[in-house]
């Protein structure tokens, strides 16, 4: 009968239960939601989540990505996206890997270990000779051959040239393309890409549909508090998943005069406000 760590070590081949375990060591998740097991076990060729902010879409597709590179010898995995985001995926990485070496090294009372040979600005590559390989969105996407999975995410603020760029890698091979972003309005290759039938996954998820952020009071708060400064639209647009025709529409009047109003916004809300419009408010993991 095989010892606990054995019995451990097959259960985690789920990436669901690899999830589970990693994303509790490494950011505290009490549990994985319906829609991220969706994602997590996905053997889906395409797929696209339209996604609330602030619901953890980058992190669970870091999840699948950290799996895919230990569980996969001479895997390679590009995750694209803005710099800051690049950056902040491939952290959100680290995190994994250093919360499954901690893990191994417990059930196997140190026997096995989680070794990563490279761990630069932009990659990480294991023993295994996996490597996951974070790229900033740009011209010097072209280059990689056969990728075993490409996540681009944050899509909607990519340039469609990006997209154009990496579509051949996966048309051309047999590796795997998931996107993820909130909406930008009814443009840019994220907005098309939403409507192509080749997205066998396809999942919407505002965030009235997810249960930690409706767990969340101070969350719930910062929505509603957004949604009397910036307006209805803005909301409608980065927490509810919707596409909008005009986006000159997110900035009311209402909400202009209420960044002004230090009774209806105190300083700090307006530099929430600034910083919101600027696309520097940060998601939840």
């Amino acid at each position: 009968m095989p010892d606990f760590g054995e019995r451990e070590l097959k259960n985690l081949q789920n990436p669901s239960l690899f999830g589970a375990r990693v994303s509790k060591l490494a950011w505290n998740w009490e549990f994985i939601e319906g829609w991220q097991e969706l994602i997590l076990l996905s053997k889906d060729r395409y797929g696209i989540a339209n996604v609330s902010r602030q619901c953890g879409k980058s992190s669970t597709f870091m999840i699948k990505a950290v799996h895919k590179i230990i569980s996969k010898p001479n895997a390679l995995v590009l995750v694209v996206a803005e710099q800051r985001q690049s950056n902040e995926d491939l952290r959100k990485a680290r995190d994994l890997c250093r919360a499954y070496d901690s893990y191994l090294q417990e059930h196997t009372e140190g026997k096995l270990t989680l070794n990563l040979l490279t761990d630069n600005k932009t990659s990480l590559e294991l023993n295994n000779n996996s490597r996951l390989i974070a790229l900033p969105a740009n011209e010097k996407i072209r280059g990689y051959s056969n990728p075993d999975m490409v996540i681009i995410d944050e899509a909607s603020r990519i340039p469609d040239e990006v997209f154009i760029a990496i579509d051949p890698m996966i048309t051309m091979g047999m590796g795997q393309l998931f996107i993820t972003s909130t909406p930008n309005g009814n443009q840019g290759f994220f907005y098309h890409q939403w409507k192509d039938p080749r997205y066998t996954l396809r999942l919407e998820i505002p965030y009235f549909k997810s249960e930690r952020v409706m767990k969340e009071k101070k969350v719930l708060d910062h929505i509603n508090a957004l949604r009397f400064t910036l307006g209805d639209a803005y909301v409608k647009q980065e927490y509810e998943c919707a596409f909008l025709d005009d986006i000159s529409s997110l900035f009311t009047e209402q909400a202009l005069n209420a960044s002004l109003d230090e009774k209806e916004a105190p300083f700090s809300d307006t530099m929430k406000i600034i910083n919101t419009a600027l696309g520097k408010e940060d998601e939840f993991l």
